[in-house]
């Protein structure tokens, strides 16, 4: 018999209006805690792969603009979308100054004819549906420039981070089981992003307990984060991805 088509998990972008505007921004401002940990570490990840001066950069699915606002100090022109109205609103209140704009655009529907040096996404992808994630890559590999870099991040399916997802979700304002509707380890990940023209493909994984020894000590939490970064460089609960355009 004809195998049956598999059918695509439902993307459900209201889902994010919903959010309280400036909420992960509020998180990050903490300064202190086991989220604020996760947030903060999560983007210097993503920043210390990016190069070292960038011209154009692009971040999608900015949220209220945090990873922008806090560590594009090195970047020329930036430019930061989302599908949520609120989290956009407030981006513009707090981070928009010159060189650095915020504009309301759903990741499945670019539509753009600019060109970037490089380009950040920060747990975008689990959210959307398996061939909008492909398109999405495609897209990312049209947007940069000949030699560009891309960077991004996603949770590590193959790690503890389902135990974590379904703790998390129980206790937050925000239910990830329902949002993450695409599930990523190393390998998947790896493949799909070299099948859309991407090369130096390299993955890697960070946060395996740290964030969490943060509610009582960070120092101790920092520890043992350069610790699983030795020692447990495989099994962390996130995904970084940094690939490049062919010169």
């Amino acid at each position: 018999m004809p195998d049956r088509p598999t059918r695509e998990p439902e993307y459900r972008p209201e889902l994010y209006q919903a959010i309280p505007a400036g909420y992960y921004d509020d998180v990050y401002r903490r300064g202190r805690g086991v989220q604020w940990f996760w947030h903060h570490h999560r983007f210097a990840t993503v920043a210390e792969r990016l190069p070292s001066r960038v011209g154009r950069l692009i971040d999608l699915g900015c949220g209220p603009g945090t990873f922008l606002g806090n560590f594009g100090g090195r970047v020329e022109d930036a430019l930061g979308i989302d599908i949520a109205v609120p989290q956009i609103e407030y981006a513009r209140s707090r981070y928009s100054r010159p060189g650095l704009e915020f504009r309301v655009t759903d990741v499945v529907d670019l539509g753009s004819d600019a060109r970037f040096d490089a380009a950040v996404s920060i747990e975008v992808i689990e959210h959307l549906r398996p061939s909008d994630a492909r398109r999405l890559l495609a897209d990312l590999h049209e947007l940069l420039e000949p030699g560009g870099t891309l960077v991004l991040t996603t949770p590590n399916y193959r790690s503890a981070w389902p135990f974590l997802e379904g703790l998390v979700s129980r206790l937050g304002p925000v239910d990830y089981r329902v949002q993450h509707i695409n599930r990523f380890d190393r390998h998947r990940l790896a493949r799909e992003v070299s099948a859309v023209g991407f090369t130096d493909v390299r993955v890697d994984t960070f946060f395996v307990l740290s964030p969490f020894f943060a509610a009582f000590s960070r120092s101790f939490a920092e520890a043992a984060l350069r610790w699983e970064a030795r020692l447990l460089p495989r099994v962390g609960a996130e995904l970084v991805v940094r690939a490049r355009k062919p010169a």
